[in-house]
């Protein structure tokens, strides 16, 4: 019973040596593809063939333990997660092409050609290319979100649509900052982040902020200036009001000089304000048919009512 567990033992074994020999025999190597998401991505297998042959072998692309494509019989078969974006270039190494890169599709992939070889299929050519997949975040930007009080102001960063998982800081002056509400959110089905963050300050003094986002070996930063508000110097501050006292002033000395001008005016000289009166009182006296310009024009048609000037006390002689 032993001898049969040790034969089955070493006939394991000796079938694992022969694999990795076939392996180690036929592989090229492991190449090494970066590409960027929403890329194309061509995975070479490093071996040609024509047209014609592809009656007589079966080539199989598979990532890892999962099926991409295959080609028997000259017929294509793609798996669902990669149809309607996968293809393969047979005039290019056999090539399998990705569209529209995910994420998701980073991995190891594995190109195995089979040839028949006295009735049966055996593997003739066997490699393998790593495909890394890039998502780097865009510059982020900084936008003037509100004013929770008269001196403070709220800023926002933000940016998305990179990988991996960012960590977003604050700095003034190479010191980090505290921050208001950061948050990181990744998409469930393209596995990108969005992050973003807000920031308090006191308006009332300069400032130069850095948003500075890290993911990987990577990152990405902006700077916000901040220029306090100009106050106006103390002699513009007085001089308002200065102003408003002044033209003040001026408007009651032309109102005065008004009235001295009207009430200063000798007896025989009627002043604007004595002629209305007169043209008033004339008004009243007319006779019966007769037009105020009558009267002013024709002695004949005035009255024998005196006018007001002569109405005024006169000193009796000695």
């Amino acid at each position: 019973m032993d001898s049969i567990l040790r034969w089955k033992t070493l006939t394991r074994f000796s079938w694992l040596m022969v694999v990795l020999a076939a392996l180690f025999h036929f592989s090229s190597g492991i190449s090494e593809v970066t590409k960027a998401v929403q890329g194309m991505a061509a995975l070479s297998c490093n071996y040609n063939i024509s047209v014609d042959e592809l009656s007589r072998v079966r080539i199989y692309w598979q990532k890892e333990n999962n099926m991409v494509l295959s080609i028997i019989s000259g017929n294509v078969q793609v798996w669902s997660q990669y149809q309607n974006r996968t293809f393969p270039d047979i005039t290019n190494n056999l090539s399998l092409v990705i569209l529209a890169l995910r994420l998701s599709d980073r991995g190891t992939y594995t190109c195995v050609v089979q040839k028949t070889v006295k009735g049966s299929f055996k593997v003739q050519h066997l490699t393998s290319v790593m495909l890394s997949i890039k998502a780097d975040f865009p510059t982020p930007s900084i936008t003037d979100f509100e004013h929770p009080s008269p001196d403070l102001r709220r800023i926002l960063c933000s940016t998305s649509g990179g990988f991996p998982k960012p960590s977003l800081s604050w700095l003034e002056n190479g010191e980090e900052l505290k921050a208001v509400n950061t948050t990181v959110y990744q998409d469930p089905e393209t596995e990108l982040y969005t992050v973003h963050s807000n920031l308090d300050f006191n308006v009332t003094s300069n400032h130069s902020f850095m948003c500075l986002i890290k993911y990987g070996d990577l990152s990405v930063s902006q700077i916000f200036n901040w220029e306090k508000l100009k106050e106006d110097p103390p002699g513009n501050q007085i001089g308002v009001p200065i102003l408003i006292g002044v033209s003040v002033v001026i408007v009651i000395g032309i109102i005065a000089l008004c009235f001295y001008c009207i009430y200063s005016s000798p007896p025989d000289r009627p002043t604007a304000v004595s002629k209305l009166t007169t043209s008033w009182s004339a008004s009243c006296l007319l006779l019966p048919g007769t037009s105020l310009s009558q009267y002013l024009q024709d002695p004949a048609t005035r009255p024998t009512t005196p006018h007001l000037q002569d109405l005024q006390p006169t000193t009796p002689t000695p």
